[in-house]
């Protein structure tokens, strides 16, 4: 299932455009822009790509923007503040290919409650992990020792909020982060949602590792990636 992130994809991009394009979904999807980044471990597992940092237009982002690092970086203008958190991510679990911050709406509203609610309540988000790891400190994660810790808080989960900040989403490809990405905020728009209402809440079922290999398989993901993609191309 997990695609090498230094060959060209089954749609022919090669590794910087298909971050690009990743990048481009994302901020039209309002999940990042200002701020909020996206990274790609490459085939040398000590390297690693990365979109343009703040104050950048996402929706426009193209392979050359795209930043390579070492996993042993350190800031510098132009790049995401927060780039540790890749970093430590990538080194951690390099089958994890890829790693998604963003600082959208619903999430970071279930990250300032007090108990994050762990509840599925949508079939295409069973990747929502049962119990939601929270990451607790008031302040970004600027340096390699905050990285290691966030990720260390994350575990094998695919989603980890970040109180008063956002969210982070994990993927074995690009495609699979982008997806989760933005599949996470709506699940997390239909929770609030649904707690509004004060009803009791009716979780699914059935063990969210199978419903997740039945619905969201690999196909998916590449399906998804051509529609998201036909509505972020660029002119030359």
């Amino acid at each position: 299932m997990t695609e090498p992130a230094n060959r060209p994809d089954p749609g022919g991009q090669e590794p910087r455009a298909e971050l690009a394009t990743a990048t481009r979904i994302l901020a039209r999807h309002g999940m990042i822009g200002m701020f909020g980044h996206v990274s790609l471990l490459t085939e040398d597992p000590g390297q690693y790509l990365i979109c343009p940092g703040a104050g950048r237009r996402k929706d426009r982002c193209r392979p050359e923007d795209v930043h390579e690092l070492s996993l042993d970086a350190e800031f510098a203008p132009g790049l995401p503040l927060e780039l540790y958190m890749h970093a430590a991510m990538h080194r951690a679990h390099p089958e994890i290919r890829s790693l998604v911050h963003v600082h959208s709406p619903n999430l970071t509203a279930l990250a300032a409650m007090a108990e994050p609610p762990a509840e599925l309540l949508m079939l295409h988000a069973s990747f929502w992990p049962e119990h939601v790891p929270l990451w607790e400190r008031p302040e970004l994660v600027t340096d390699h020792a905050a990285g290691d810790e966030l990720v260390r808080l994350t575990g094998d989960s695919a989603v980890a909020l970040l109180r008063w900040h956002g969210a982070v989403v994990t993927g074995r490809t690009v495609r699979e982060a982008v997806f989760r990405t933005v599949l996470a905020e709506y699940h997390a728009g239909v929770v609030l949602a649904s707690l509004a209402h004060g009803r009791p809440l009716a979780p699914v079922p059935v063990p969210r590792d199978e419903l997740y290999a039945r619905v969201l398989p690999a196909t998916t993901h590449d399906m998804n990636w051509r529609f998201e993609s036909s509505y972020v191309e660029l002119d030359d």
